[in-house]
């Protein structure tokens, strides 16, 4: 597959045509997907290796898992298609049972961090479009600080500890630098007055963790 810059990017996985069935289940865990982001922007050796998710590094799948969601959800008069999330099971007795075979029976194991994406935005979106979301994702997991502002890392395993952060300035700009910026990121481009990286992107589809962090 060749970009609009013209070098290669890996074959990104595509959502599996049974999901938009209405007669299958609306969730499937992706695996692949999170291989594939690990080639590509956890990877120093790659093109678009992005040093800014390098705290991700360390985590394998299901620690980090991704899934298809056969279709986005609207919230606040928008579609969301994408959403990263520190699963919390806030239940008890036979319900909190129930939640985490629920996720033994997806992800083999009960992640820490969960990024969904929308199955039908994704069959759609072009290359840059769909990098462009999952970064913004990638974004939201960030590498948690102490109060001095100092990354903090886990004394047993060595490892980040992370943080599921709001898109501030910095986290925004991210992906502005490296797709450009759709129009309801137009100013911020335009304030940072940067040329892209990597190419223009539309990057104004809607993140349900941008709107748990406003509601």
């Amino acid at each position: 597959m060749m970009n609009e810059l013209g070098f290669v990017i890996q074959q990104r996985p595509y959502p599996p045509e049974w999901i938009f069935a209405l007669d299958t289940p609306n969730f499937a865990p992706t695996p692949e997907l999170w291989r594939w982001i690990k080639s590509i922007f956890l990877n120093p050796e790659h093109k678009l290796f992005n040093p800014d998710h390098a705290h991700l590094c360390a985590y394998c799948y299901p620690q980090i898992a991704v899934m298809w969601a056969r279709s986005g959800f609207r919230k606040q008069g928008r579609i969301v298609v994408g959403q990263a999330e520190k699963l919390m099971i806030n239940a008890g007795g036979w319900k909190k049972e129930r939640q985490e075979e629920q996720f033994y029976q997806w992800f083999n194991g009960m992640p820490d961090y969960l990024i969904t994406i929308d199955a039908t935005y994704a069959q759609q979106a072009n290359d840059i479009d769909f990098c462009a979301l999952i970064e913004h994702e990638l974004y939201h997991i960030a590498h948690k600080k102490d109060q001095w502002g100092t990354p903090s890392y886990n004394r047993k395993t060595g490892k980040p500890n992370l943080e599921i952060k709001g898109h501030d300035v910095e986290e925004f700009t991210g992906v502005v630098r490296r797709y450009g910026a759709g129009k309801d990121v137009q100013e911020m481009v335009d304030a940072a007055n940067q040329r892209p990286t990597v190419a223009k992107a539309d990057v104004h589809h809607a993140c349900g963790t941008c709107y748990l962090r406003v509601v």
